[in-house]
């Protein structure tokens, strides 16, 4: 192989390279999915690599401030979504995998709306993050 040669087949693996290191795992998350009901959503940031969901659930002791990160907004929108399917102020019941460090944030599993109808995540299956 020529230097030139090489050169090419360096700048074309650092093309790639970002992509490979950018994902990550969700280890963080704990396999048992939780229903958090009577959930107001907050904040919805559509963006890569994930749509970030924010919604406060409420509780006895006041309301209990939550994040729950999806896919990203091209994988949730061959599942239904768009950018308008959740604004703030819908109450719903949230379906996530909490953290394992009890934090308030999880990874997604769906959305389940007043009257039954659901936006799933694409981490519906709880056998994808292990």
């Amino acid at each position: 192989m020529t230097v030139r040669q090489t050169w090419y087949v360096v700048l074309a693996l650092s093309a790639f390279a970002p992509s490979l290191f950018a994902h990550h795992s969700a280890v963080a998350y704990g396999p048992t999915s939780i229903p958090l009901k009577n959930a107001t959503m907050t904040k919805i940031v559509w963006a890569s690599p994930h749509v970030i969901l924010s919604f406060d659930v409420s509780t006895a002791k006041g309301p209990v401030s939550w994040s729950a990160e999806t896919g990203s907004p091209g994988s949730v929108s061959r599942l239904g979504w768009n950018r308008n399917s959740l604004k703030a102020g819908d109450k719903v019941t949230v379906e996530l995998f909490p953290a394992k460090n009890g934090a308030h944030v999880g990874r997604l599993k769906k959305i389940i709306f007043a009257d039954g109808h659901e936006l799933l995540d694409t981490q519906s299956n709880p056998q994808s993050l292990k």
